[in-house]
């Protein structure tokens, strides 16, 4: 359901600027040399060729496809190693670089290669950085987050060890891969063990930018918000408040608009401390003004409601909706989508409530695992195995809503795609 978001905010997009041009669709033909488990990524496209990064288990290789998506070649990546936790490419026009994370003997490295046009190594694999974990693990520790213009890649991990003061480490490199500035030891203070952080940021500029929520007790609404900025060249961060006032938000959503130096942090929001959404909450910081700019609240009206309220009444019709997918314009204005996620069990235990589904506390070997940059949310619904034998958990993906705002998070039109699809011990409807 990702690259089903994707499209649909894509297509909103565009009828908001310009007229609309028929597309012709072109898929490749199923290789019946590759497992149904494959894992893939696609890198891009380089002259009239598209790259797809391809794993199966300790086999990695790249697939050349034509414009007409019929299979080139395949290029294998024979300096891999067998087991390894995660790949991730950054592409530019004519190379991509290709970072992947392996362990052994209780170290994690983080590593990087120069692949050109058809995937074929340009420099040797070069370590990043190292880790000394003492665990043998299948998890990554490390992220990679490039900016927009990809000038910048930021390679960091937090270690949560102590839970109450969280230990980053970042490196900033250049499109060339030269090292920029590096943090080898920053604490951030967390308070209590509800605070959690919102996805990640690197700005055209080299800037880490972040939120940080504040949840009081069991209850799921976020009391208080603040963002959190590293500049490139400063070891420290910088804190500046978001002040809520008779309302409480839920997941928080954070978009960098690097055309006009600004930062939206956007998210459903509950009346008070209710735990009935209300609408959605939008906050833009500016980083020149160095302020919030803007701050306002868009409920839902009564017909929203009574279109998406599915097994819900029409008063809780948006409590099981995620925002996945935000869009900024050159102008400011953005889009975003939101999809009824929600879970049921035909056994004897279901684990999972709203704050479960969006829990970021993946912290294996005691460091914080984040998802990555860009693909949707990096919270993940986890695995529904092991709670017993005779328990099946079945992932339901319902109606998609598509909202468009103005550049002061005015509600500019909404769209929605009815639709109605589960999976049994999977959340992946991709």
């Amino acid at each position: 359901m990702q690259y089903l978001r994707q499209i649909l905010t894509l297509c909103c997009l565009a009828l908001l600027s310009t007229p609309v041009l028929a597309q012709k669709l072109v898929y490749s033909e199923p290789d019946r040399n590759e497992a149904r488990q494959i894992n893939f990524e696609i890198i891009g496209q380089y002259g009239s060729n598209y790259l797809v990064f391809k794993n199966y288990r300790s086999n990695n290789y790249i697939s050349v496809y034509d414009q007409q998506m019929k299979l080139v070649k395949n290029t294998e990546m024979p300096y891999m190693p067998e087991k390894t936790i995660e790949a991730t490419f950054v592409a530019y026009p004519n190379h991509s670089y290709l970072f992947y994370q392996f362990q052994k003997k209780g170290v994690i490295s983080v590593m990087a290669v120069k692949l050109d046009a058809e995937g074929k190594n340009l420099t040797e694999p070069i370590t990043l950085d190292t880790t000394i974990t003492g665990n043998s693990s299948d998890d990554k520790i490390y992220s990679i987050i490039p900016s927009e213009d990809k000038s910048h890649i930021m390679v960091f991990r937090i270690n949560t060890k102590n839970e109450r003061r969280f230990q980053f480490k970042t490196l900033v490199y250049d499109k060339e891969l030269s090292l920029l500035h590096s943090t080898q030891q920053l604490g951030l203070d967390m308070g209590d063990r509800n605070d959690f952080l919102t996805d990640f940021n690197v700005d055209n500029h080299g800037n880490l930018i972040f939120g940080r929520g504040v949840r009081v007790g069991n209850n799921d609404n976020i009391t208080k918000f603040f963002l959190l900025l590293k500049p490139l060249k400063k070891d420290a961060f910088e804190t500046r408040e978001l002040k809520l006032e008779n309302y409480s938000l839920d997941e928080v959503k954070l978009k960098i608009d690097n055309h006009n130096n600004r930062y939206l942090f956007t998210g459903f929001y509950y009346p008070g401390r209710k735990t009935t959404i209300e609408g959605v909450a939008n906050a833009i910081f500016d980083k020149a003004a160095d302020n919030w700019v803007v701050q306002n609240t868009v409920p839902f009206d009564d017909q929203m409601r009574e279109d998406n309220r599915g097994q819900n009444s029409s008063k809780n019709a948006f409590n099981d909706f995620y925002i996945h997918d935000i869009t900024i314009r050159s102008d400011g204005a953005f889009l975003m989508n939101a999809e009824s996620n929600y879970t049921t069990s035909r056994g004897n235990f279901n684990p999972y409530n709203r704050w479960s589904m969006m829990n970021p506390w993946m912290s294996p070997m005691d460091y914080y695992r984040w998802g990555g940059y860009g693909w949707g949310s990096p919270w993940g619904w986890g695995s529904p195995w092991g709670y017993g034998n005779n328990d099946i958990t079945r992932y339901h993906a319902e109606n998609i809503i598509i909202l468009a705002f103005d550049k002061n998070g005015k509600m500019l039109l909404t769209n929605q795609v009815i639709k109605s699809q589960f999976d049994d011990n999977s959340s992946k409807h991709d």
